[in-house]
């Protein structure tokens, strides 16, 4: 037994006790692991001062040699823990290229008790760090009892708990016989453990995840696109696996910018586990951290923090893409392995502006489009070799042949040669193929081509809704309603939430003349959306087709 000094720290609603190295919020525990509770000590005794990286790592690593990515983990599970994670920080201050500062007011409290003693304890909890193969016991106080005290037991009284000389023995004897089975377990079965976030991975099967977009802690709206582009990455990324159902973008944005709960936007969406995921951006610097999340129960699948430079964005969102495949045991063939890890640019501002683009592009005005076919073109500048770029201009030009404002005469060529470059650079490119079977079918009526297109890109990504969604349309075109039908369902799968898909598939059952399916499914989309003009549209063609004048001009009058 040793003394030691119980220091205690209260800041918000937190409390911090140094003797039981104990995190308290609103008096309630909190599990924090070793190195971040020394993490959060060491700030806040410099409470209001800069604690240089170099610095915070000499004090809680004393004895270990460790990569800078080990503290800035230990930051984002601290900002986690205290909620500082949602914009502005108000307990952990980033001072960039430099450390940490903890900003809150603290107040130091006296102990009762100028000393307390020590005994070691072991805990039933392992926990692993990546710079730690095992945990020592750890240090717990246990309070002088001043005598004539009444003390409240945890349990019944037994003859081991009576404190004789024998029994005592006795119990030294049963913890250290506990302390050493703890151990053989934790050495025994380590892929129990999580040994650290990079490395960590779940036992249970997961067949099917929702990539939600990145909250941007930025506090600046012109920093919207890297997040979206974040976000638009892993998807793209993640679908490539065939095996493994990724929700489409269109889907998932309704959920930008809102605070969560796993489990029911996972039952919302049909999937088994969510990715949310933070980004902030100050000057060069880009911090992003990711949490998977099982939505079945809730639990902590895997989670990993980054901080690089902005220009290394492609790099880091390859790595990040590769760890969640890791975490959730993906087996990738040669082909999803070569396509997975593509990046298609070297260029870092190429593809910044690429993200861009593409962030104009999914907001599907004129003016969106405008300015998607400005970044990509001036991406493409940059690096005339960036097939996904022009893709982007493909897209671009396709929509714009529909808004009115441009003669598909003038645009469709442009779209088309655009999308032949693509497939030129990189014939792997599921999007172009789908973007030139387009083409091929609402400008060049060419619909061979079109099938072979949309077959490619569908066999090239099946994980691609917009690819099953424009195919369903052409195949309702042709009149082979039922594989219309089977189509729009699988884009309905990996986009459960799409308000024009949901609107095509009653479009389609109107084509194969199931007017009162029709009617229902036009209803149900729009309860979900009341102000979606192409729904209302759509219903009011079905009514009149039904000889349902009323309803046919009254939902006319909603567009």
């Amino acid at each position: 037994m040793s003394k030691q000094i119980n220091q205690i720290y209260e800041f918000g609603d937190f409390r911090l006790e140094t003797a039981e190295q104990l995190l308290l919020h609103r008096g309630q525990p909190i599990s924090l692991t070793p190195k971040a509770f020394d993490t959060l000590l060491v700030l806040v005794q410099s409470s209001g001062h800069l604690v240089e990286k170099d610095e915070l790592m000499k004090r809680v690593w004393a004895d270990a040699f460790v990569e800078e990515a080990n503290l800035a983990r230990n930051v984002w599970a601290l900002r986690k823990t205290l909620e500082d994670d949602n914009g502005e920080h108000r307990y952990i201050e980033t001072v960039p290229k430099r450390g940490y500062r903890f900003i809150a007011p603290v107040r130091e409290v006296a102990s009762a008790d100028t000393g307390v003693l020590i005994q070691r304890r072991v805990r039933a909890r392992i926990v692993s760090e990546e710079e730690e193969t095992s945990e020592e016991p750890q240090v717990r106080t246990k309070p002088t009892i001043p005598p004539g005290s009444v003390v409240e037991t945890r349990g019944p009284m037994t003859a081991l708990s009576l404190s004789t000389p024998r029994n005592r023995k006795r119990r030294n004897a049963a913890l250290g016989l506990l302390a050493i089975a703890i151990l053989i377990v934790a050495v025994a079965i380590p892929t129990v453990v999580i040994r650290n976030a990079r490395s960590g991975s779940t036992s249970k099967t997961i067949e099917s995840v929702a990539v939600l977009p990145f909250n941007n802690l930025s506090n600046d709206p012109e920093l919207d696109y890297l997040s979206e582009g974040i976000t638009e990455n892993l998807i793209n990324r993640l679908s490539q696996v065939s095996r493994l159902k990724i929700i489409a973008h269109n889907s998932v944005f309704r959920y930008k910018g809102k605070q969560v709960d796993p489990q029911k936007v996972g039952g919302e969406l049909g999937v088994q586990a969510i990715l949310i995921g933070r980004l902030e951006a100050r000057g060069g610097e880009l911090s992003i951290s990711g949490e998977l999340v099982d939505a079945r129960d809730g639990t902590h699948l895997w989670g990993d923090h980054y901080e690089r430079k902005l220009s290394d964005l492609q790099s880091l969102q390859g790595e990040l893409a590769q760890d969640m495949a890791s975490a959730l045991r993906l087996q990738l063939s040669g082909e999803e392995k070569t396509r997975f890890g593509q990046g298609y640019t070297r260029n870092a501002e190429a593809y910044q502006l690429y993200i861009k683009g593409r962030y104009f592009w999914n907001k599907r005005t004129t003016e969106g489009m405008k300015k998607g076919l400005e970044s990509f073109e001036q991406a493409i500048r940059l690096d005339p070799d960036y097939a996904a770029a022009y893709v982007g201009l493909a897209d671009c030009y396709g929509v714009l042949s529909q808004v009115g404002d441009f003669s598909p005469n003038d645009v469709m060529p442009k779209a088309k040669a655009a999308a032949l470059d693509a497939l030129r650079i990189d014939e792997t490119l599921a999007e172009a193929h789908a973007s030139l079977a387009m083409i091929d079918e609402l400008y060049d009526w060419n619909w061979k081509s079109a099938d072979t297109e949309f077959k490619r890109a569908i066999e090239l990504n099946p994980n691609y809704a917009t690819a099953h969604h424009w195919y369903a349309m052409y195949l309702s075109a042709m009149g082979r309603n039922d594989e219309a039908l089977a189509e729009i369902r699988r884009a309905e799968a990996l986009d459960p939430v799409s308000l024009i898909t949901d609107t095509n598939e009653g479009w389609i059952l109107f084509c194969a003349r199931q007017y009162d399916q029709a009617i229902n499914k036009l209803q149900a989309t729009i309860e979900m959306d009341p102000n979606f003009a192409n729904a209302h549209y759509k219903l009011a063609l079905v009514y009149e087709i039904k000889g349902m004048y009323k309803e046919a001009v009254e939902e006319h009058r909603r567009t």
